[in-house]
């Protein structure tokens, strides 16, 4: 019984972590060509084959568009709203300074482990300061000075070590609450559960669920102008988040940065 337990708050923490690819639902019953054209340095094709749309990694293409259809209204009806209303109501200044702390508490340690885990131990130490100089001089993270200082993010999961140990090629997946992931990804997330900084300091894992569910509205405000944009200029919102999300994690993880979906836009 507590086993089971143990795997359903696992299960909820993968839903809530991160609904960040989302918006309203999508006609899907014809597959068409990508309307996005995806630019990169990543050579994407020489990685997962020469089909543009990238069919060939989708191998269960039909579940995963279920799954999303899923996602899409769970967005619609409860994520969006609530996330516009946070933008809406709540001033930019607070919300970046939550988000800041946010970051700082909960992500730049898992930035630190990993950055030592792929051998990058300049990336490590510039991590470790960004955490000490936030935590203080930022005012337990909400401003973020190591920044101004030119101390600069190097963002890297667990799911981003995998691939640098050698898992290249990964099949793409809808999960549900969550959205676009690889298998590489989910097998990192079990990864970033246990380096979770709630976890070295004694919270239990229900702990995290609440976490997650809160930090999900923080991660989703910075997709809302991007998805609409996306959506408007897809033929296949579907196939264009797949295209995106693929090169977008080669991207992170060839380049050691994090990449914005702004930037796969073709304008």
């Amino acid at each position: 019984m507590q086993l089971l337990r143990i795997f359903l708050i696992i299960i909820c923490l993968f839903s809530f972590n991160n609904l960040d690819l989302l918006a309203d639902h999508h006609e899907n019953n014809v597959i068409v060509e990508d309307a996005i054209i995806v630019e990169s340095d990543f050579d994407l094709e020489k990685t997962y084959g020469k089909k543009s749309d990238l069919a060939d990694i989708d191998p269960i293409e039909g579940f995963n568009r279920e799954v999303w259809d899923f996602n899409l209204g769970l967005d619609k009806a409860l994520v969006r709203p609530i996330t516009s209303s946070y933008v809406d109501f709540v001033p930019d200044p607070f919300r970046r300074g939550l988000g800041n702390a946010i970051d700082n508490f909960f992500t730049t340690p898992q930035y630190f482990i990993n950055n030592l885990l792929q051998g990058k131990i300049g990336a490590a130490v510039s991590t470790l300061s960004r955490l000490v100089i936030n935590s203080t001089v930022g005012i337990i993270g909400f401003n973020d000075v190591a920044t101004k200082m030119g101390i600069h993010k190097k963002p890297e999961s667990f799911g981003d070590t995998l691939g640098v140990w050698g898992w290249k090629r990964s099949s793409y997946v809808q999960v549900p609450f969550k959205g676009p992931q690889t298998t590489r990804d989910v097998v990192g997330f079990i990864g970033d559960i246990f380096t979770d900084p709630l976890i070295f300091i004694g919270v239990p894992l229900w702990g995290n669920l609440v976490k997650s569910a809160g930090t999900a509205v923080d991660d989703r405000q910075e997709t809302l102008g991007v998805l609409e944009e996306i959506e408007k200029s897809s033929l296949d919102f579907y196939s264009s988040i797949r295209s995106m999300y693929i090169q977008k994690r080669a991207d992170e993880i060839e380049s050691d940065t994090f990449s914005d979906y702004q930037q796969y836009l073709n304008n």
